[in-house]
C-alpha cells in the first residue's frame, strides 16, 4: 500500500494489520495470534487440509452506488469503488487504489487546496470521518466514539469538516474545526438532516426529513436555515453550484433515479436523461460549469441545461486468492445414540431441585429422580416456566391449532388451554402467580399482552416493540423488565439492547444502560433476569453471565459482577435467589452466587437418527436428475433405507414390490430454499408446509443455535417432519444491532467461543452481519475456514477476496444506507458481475424478496388460491397477500427485469446463483416457487437453469453435492413428484402430488389433513 504502515499501525492498534494485502503472510501471522486457531482446532477436533489457491485479477470498468468527488484544480477525480478510495485522472484512464480493503471507504470529498481526501469509514466498528494524502499517504481518523459520522465535505477555506452523525439521537449536520477538534452542531430539528454541502460563502445546503416540509434545506452563514426545493421523492447529495444559486441533488421517485437542479424557490428542473440510473450522492461542479455526477456505473457530464456530456472512463484493477479448504462432514447415515444438544428454554424450579426443557419435540422436566417427559405428541412445544409456586408450567404449544400458551399441572399431569391469541410465546408469570405475560408476533412489531391465570382475560400492555426478550417482574410485581431495541436515530434501524423497564400503573417507560454500554446479549429468550429477592438483575454480556445489584425500580445500584467464564443462554434464577442457571454449550450449569462455583447438570438424554428400512420403486413417467437439460420417460427409481440405489428403465414390478405410481408426474430432486429463517410460530405445520411444496431442505442463516439442533434432532428421530435444515446460529454482527438472534461480537475470547460452539453444535454455517467491521469478519472467516464451516453474509467485497462463501441478496440491508450491490433502481454493475462470476462467491438473490414476489402474485392472483398456504398462515394473511402492497415496497416491471438480469448474467458468466426467499417475510413454500418463476420470467432463464439454483447447484455450493440436488445412485432419497413437466413450465414445479423426503413418501391430502405420523409404508397410488 502506498500510505505508510507504521502510522496506521499507531493510530489503530491492532487495526494496523489492515496495511497488509489480504491473504499476506504478515496479516495471517497476526491474526492467527488473535484469534488462536490452532487453540480452536483442538478445541473442537477440527483438521486443515492441504490448501488450493486460485488467483484472481479483475479489471473494473464500472461501479455500482460509486461516487465521486473532483479536486478543486478539475486535474483529478476521486472515487469509492468497492469501498476503496481511487484516484483518476479528470479526462479518465488507469484509477490508482488509495486505501485498503478493510477500511470500507465511502464518499469522497476533496481538501480546497487538492492535497486531502476526506471519506467516511468503518474501519473500527463505526463509521467515522477519516482523510488520505491524494498520494496516498498519510492516513488520518479525524471523529471517534460510538457514534457514526457521515458524509464528509469540507468547509471553503480547508479548516473544517462538515458531516451528518446521529450524536444527539437523530442525525444533524456538525462541523469540527480540525486545528483543535472541536465539534459544533449545525442544525438541531428533531427530523433527520444529513447529506451537508458547503456553499462559497459558509453556507450549507443538506437533505431534511421533517415532515411536512422534506427536501433540500440551506443554512445561511448566519444559521438561518430555510427550505430550498420541497422533496418530489426521495432525496439525497445536495451539491451547491459555484455561484451559491443553484443545487444539484438526487431523486427516486416513481420508478426513476434522477439529477435535478433547483434555485431558490423555483421548480426543478431534470438534467439526467429519463432511464438514467442515477447514484444518491454529492455530484461535483467544474471551473467550465458542467457538473459530473454518478450515474448507470459510469461517471457521467452534463452541463446546467441538461446537454449530455461523454463519460468519463476508468480502469482500475483489483486482485485475491480464494483458497480451497475441506467442509467439515455432515452425518447423514450414522444411527448411533448421540448426546441431545438440543436443550430448548431450560429453566430451574424455584425450589431449585427440578428443570424443565424442551428437547426432540416434547416437553421434559429433570429431577433427582431422573428424567420425565411430559409430553409425547407431534406438535411443537416451546418456552416452559414454573409457576411461583412450582406447582405448574406454563408453555407454548400448536396443539390447539395455533402456539398457545398451556398449563400444566405437576402433580396431576392434567393440561388447560390459557391462551386463544393467534399465537403465543415466552411467557413469564408474576411473583402472585395470578397472570403470565407474554408475547404475540404481528408482523414486525410485537405485542406484550397479560393473562389471568384464573380468568383467562388478556389485558394488552405493549404493542410497538420490535422482538423483545422474555419479561421478568420485580418481586412487587410494580415493574416488568425486558431486554429491547434502542436504536440510534429513526434515519437507520439498528442500535443496542437495553433494558426496558415498564411500570405496571401506566407511568412512562425508562430505559437502563447496560454496563460498559454495550447491549446486553441477544433478546429472545436471553433478557434480564430479576433475582427474587429485587436486589439484583442478570444478564447476559459479550456473551457470559453477569449480575447487578439493582434498586426496587430497577435502577443500577453497583458494578456488575461476572460469574460465568463460558457462553451461555437462558437465564433462571433458584427461587431462594443463591443460584443462577444458565445453559452453555455444552448442557447447563448451576452457579452458586456465595461461592462462585459453577458446577455441571447432567441431562442422560441421547437421540439416534431413524431411517426407513425397506426398499420401494417409484415408476416415474418423467424424471429430471437435477442436472441434465432433458427428461428421462418412464424410469425406475429404486430406493432403499434413505438412499437411491438403483435407476433404470422401467419394468413390471414382481409380486410383493413396494411401488409407488408416479407414471402420470414428473418426479424431480427435492428443492431447496436456500434463505429462509424457521422459528416455531408456525408450529408443526410449518414442517409439513415445506414438505407440501416439494422443498425438503431448508437453510436457515440465523437462529438460536440450540433451535436449531432441537429441529434436527425431533425431525431426524422421527419425533415430527419437516425438511433437512441446513443452518446457523445467531448472526455475527457488530456493536449496533437490530434483530433480535444477532451478537453484538467483541474480539477475543467471545469470538473464540463462538466459533467453538458452531463446531460443537455442528453449524452448516456461519453468517456475519451488516455492522461487523471487515477486519473481525477477516478473521471470522479465516477461523471458520480452519474448522471447515462456510461464512456467509450481505457483503460481497471485501467478504470475496477475505474467501467468504455466500452472499445474501441482491440488494439487502446494508450499513451504508445503500446497497453496493444493487441501484435504486435494482441494476447491478459490472464490479458486482465480475466479483461474482470470477469468484465463484456464492449469491442467493431473494428476488421475490425485492418485489418480486408481489409483481407475479398481481399479474396473477391465482398464485393466492393455494390451499397450502393455509397451513402455516390464516385465511386473514392470504387476505392481506391480496392487498397492494404500500408505495415505498412497489416495483415497476423494468426493476424485476433489472434484478433478473444480475441473475441470468451471474449464471451466464459461470457464477453460482442459489435459491433462497427470507421467509416469512414472504410466505413460507409458495415464495421459493415464484422465486423460480422471477428468475424465468424476469431474468430470461430456461426453466432448467432455475430449477438447478433449487437443487444440485445448491447442493455443490453447500459441500453437498455427493448427497443431495440429484437423482443419482447414492444420493439421499428426497424427491418431488410434480403433475406437468417443469422443464417446460417453470409453474408446474408448484404442483407437487407426492413428496419423498429421506426414502419416507407423503402426499398432498396427508400433508393437508394434519400432524403426521412417519408411515410405515409408502402410501400407493
Amino acid at each position: 500500500m502506498s500510505y505508510r504502515t507504521e502510522e496506521l499501525a499507531r493510530r489503530q492498534g491492532d487495526h494496523g494489520l489492515a496495511a497488509q494485502p489480504a491473504g499476506s503472510h504478515i496479516a495471517r501471522m497476526i491474526l492467527s495470534r488473535l484469534i488462536g486457531p490452532a487453540a480452536l482446532l483442538s478445541a473442537v477436533g477440527g483438521t486443515v487440509a492441504a490448501a488450493q489457491t486460485r488467483h484472481v485479477d479483475l479489471r473494473l470498468t464500472e461501479g455500482t452506488n460509486i461516487a465521486a468527488a473532483l479536486s478543486l484544480d478539475g486535474q483529478t477525480i476521486a472515487i469509492d469503488l468497492l469501498g476503496r478510495i481511487w484516484t483518476l485522472p479528470r479526462a479518465g484512464g488507469t484509477a490508482k487504489v488509495l486505501t485498503d480493503e478493510f477500511g470500507d471507504a465511502r464518499q469522497p470529498a476533496w481538501s480546497p487546496d487538492g492535497k486531502r481526501i476526506a471519506f467516511q469509514s468503518y474501519r473500527d466498528g463505526t463509521w467515522h470521518i477519516w482523510s488520505v494524502g491524494a498520494d496516498g499517504s498519510s492516513l488520518r481518523q479525524h471523529t471517534l466514539g460510538e457514534f457514526d459520522h457521515r458524509e464528509p465535505t469540507w468547509s471553503p477555506d480547508g479548516t473544517s469538516l462538515l458531516f451528518s452523525s446521529d450524536r444527539s439521537g437523530n442525525y444533524d449536520i456538525w462541523r469540527q474545526t480540525l486545528a483543535s477538534g472541536r465539534l459544533e452542531r449545525l442544525t438541531s430539528d428533531p427530523a433527520d438532516e444529513f447529506g451537508p454541502s458547503a456553499g462559497p460563502d459558509g453556507s450549507v445546503a443538506f437533505v431534511s426529513a421533517k415532515p411536512g416540509a422534506a427536501g433540500i434545506w440551506l443554512r445561511d452563514p448566519n444559521g438561518t436555515t430555510a427550505l430550498w426545493a420541497a422533496a418530489e421523492g426521495r432525496v439525497a447529495g445536495p451539491s451547491i453550484s459555484p455561484d451559491g444559486g443553484t443545487i444539484v441533488y438526487n431523486v427516486i421517485a416513481g420508478g426513476g433515479s434522477e439529477l435535478r437542479a433547483a434555485e431558490r424557490g423555483q421548480p426543478s428542473r431534470l438534467l439526467s436523461a429519463a432511464g438514467d440510473d442515477v447514484f444518491p450522492f454529492r455530484a461535483a461542479w467544474t471551473a467550465e460549469g458542467t457538473i459530473l455526477y454518478t450515474s448507470d456505473g459510469k461517471i457521467a457530464e452534463v452541463r446546467p441545461d441538461g446537454t449530455r456530456l461523454g463519460a468519463v472512463p476508468f480502469d482500475g484493477r483489483i486482485t485475491f486468492d480464494r483458497t480451497a479448504y475441506q467442509r467439515a462432514r455432515r452425518d447423514f447415515d450414522g444411527t448411533r445414540p448421540e448426546p441431545v444438544r438440543g436443550i430448548l428454554s431450560p429453566t430451574v424450579a424455584p425450589d431449585g431441585r427440578s428443570y424443565a426443557f424442551v428437547a426432540l419435540g416434547d416437553l421434559w422436566r429433570l429431577t433427582a429422580g431422573g428424567l420425565e417427559r411430559l409430553t409425547t405428541d407431534l406438535f411443537v412445544e416451546a418456552d416452559p416456566q414454573f409457576s411461583p409456586d412450582g406447582t405448574r408450567l406454563v408453555y407454548a404449544t400448536d396443539r390447539g391449532g395455533s402456539m398457545e400458551l398451556w398449563l400444566r399441572d405437576l402433580a396431576t399431569g392434567a393440561d388447560r388451554q390459557l391462551t386463544k391469541s393467534g399465537g403465543a410465546a415466552l411467557p413469564a408469570w408474576a411473583p402472585d402467580g395470578a397472570r403470565i405475560v407474554f408475547q404475540v408476533q404481528r408482523g414486525i412489531a410485537t405485542e406484550i399482552h397479560s393473562v389471568g391465570v384464573t380468568t383467562g382475560v388478556i389485558t394488552p400492555l405493549r404493542t410497538n416493540l420490535f422482538g423483545p426478550s422474555r419479561a421478568t417482574f420485580s418481586p412487587d410485581g410494580r415493574f416488568v423488565a425486558i431486554a429491547a431495541l434502542r436504536a440510534n436515530s429513526a434515519k437507520y434501524r439498528e442500535g443496542r439492547n437495553d433494558i426496558l423497564i415498564m411500570p405496571s400503573d401506566g407511568s412512562p417507560d425508562r430505559w437502563v444502560i447496560p454496563p460498559a454500554g454495550r447491549g446486553v446479549g441477544a433478546r429472545g429468550i436471553d433478557g434480564p433476569v430479576w433475582s427474587p429477592d429485587g436486589k439484583r438483575m442478570a444478564f447476559i454480556l459479550d456473551g457470559l453471565v453477569w449480575s447487578q445489584p439493582v434498586e426496587s425500580t430497577g435502577e443500577p445500584a453497583g458494578p456488575p459482577t461476572r460469574h460465568s467464564d463460558e457462553l451461555a443462554n437462558s437465564l433462571s434464577w433458584t427461587g431462594d435467589g443463591s443460584r443462577l442457571v444458565f445453559q452453555a454449550t455444552k448442557g447447563l450449569r448451576n452457579v452458586d452466587l456465595s461461592t462462585g462455583a459453577v458446577e455441571p447438570i447432567a441431562i442422560p438424554l441421547t437421540w439416534r437418527r431413524s431411517h426407513p428400512a425397506r426398499t420401494v420403486t417409484i415408476h416415474a413417467g418423467r424424471m429430471w436428475d437435477g442436472r441434465a437439460e432433458r427428461l428421462r420417460t418412464n424410469v425406475d427409481i429404486v430406493v432403499t433405507g434413505h438412499r437411491i440405489t438403483a435407476i433404470r428403465p422401467h419394468r413390471r414390478p414382481a409380486p410383493g414390490d413396494s411401488v409407488i405410481d408416479a407414471s402420470g408426474l414428473t418426479v424431480m430432486p427435492g428443492l431447496a430454499d436456500a434463505h429462509a429463517h424457521i422459528g416455531y410460530g408456525a408450529g408443526e405445520a410449518l414442517g409439513r408446509t415445506w414438505l407440501a411444496y416439494g422443498i425438503t431442505t431448508v437453510r436457515d442463516p440465523a437462529s438460536d443455535p440450540f433451535a436449531i439442533r432441537e429441529r434436527r434432532e425431533a425431525v431426524e428421530s422421527g419425533a415430527r417432519i419437516g425438511p433437512r435444515e441446513l443452518a446457523t446460529g445467531r448472526i455475527f454482527d457488530g456493536q449496533r444491532i437490530y434483530y433480535g438472534f444477532n451478537n453484538a461480537m467483541t474480539p477475543g475470547a467471545q469470538l473464540t467461543a463462538e466459533l467453538v460452539r458452531a463446531a460443537e453444535l455442528r453449524f452448516d454455517l456461519i453468517k456475519t452481519y451488516v455492522r461487523l467491521p471487515d477486519l473481525l469478519q477477516y478473521r471470522i472467516i479465516e477461523a471458520a475456514h480452519r474448522i471447515g464451516i462456510p461464512v456467509s453474509s450481505h457483503e460481497l467485497y471485501p467478504a470475496v477476496a477475505f474467501g467468504g462463501d455466500h452472499v445474501e441478496h441482491i440488494s439487502g440491508t446494508s450499513r451504508r444506507g445503500y446497497s453496493p450491490k444493487m441501484s435504486g433502481l435494482s441494476r447491478s454493475y459490472q464490479d458486482v458481475i465480475g466479483l461474482l462470476t470470477a469468484s465463484g462467491m456464492t449469491l442467493t438473490p431473494t428476488m421475490s424478496l425485492q418485489g418480486g414476489f408481489g409483481w407475479l402474485t398481481g399479474r396473477d392472483t391465482t398464485i393466492l388460491n393455494d390451499p397450502r398456504l393455509t397451513l402455516a398462515y390464516g385465511a386473514d394473511y392470504v387476505r392481506q397477500l391480496r392487498q397492494p402492497p404500500p408505495p415505498q415496497f412497489r416495483v415497476t416491471p423494468a426493476m424485476i427485469t433489472s434484478l433478473g438480469q444480475t441473475v441470468r448474467r451471474v449464471i451466464d458468466g459461470g457464477g453460482v446463483v442459489i435459491a433462497g426467499t427470507d421467509a416469512p417475510i414472504i410466505p413460507y413454500g409458495l415464495s421459493l416457487h415464484t422465486e423460480l418463476m422471477g428468475y424465468v420470467e424476469g431474468g430470461g432463464l430456461t426453466p432448467v437453469q432455475a430449477l438447478r439454483t433449487a437443487t444440485s447447484a445448491f447442493a455443490d455450493a453447500m459441500g453437498l453435492g455427493e448427497d443431495l440436488g440429484s437423482i443419482a445412485v447414492g444420493r439421499l432419497a428426497d424427491l418431488a413428484m410434480v403433475e406437468g413437466n417443469p422443464l417446460e413450465r417453470i409453474a408446474d414445479a408448484r404442483r407437487v402430488k407426492l413428496v419423498m423426503k429421506n426414502g419416507e413418501a407423503f402426499s398432498i391430502e396427508q400433508l393437508m389433513a394434519g400432524p403426521v405420523k412417519r408411515p410405515a409404508a409408502p402410501p400407493r397410488r
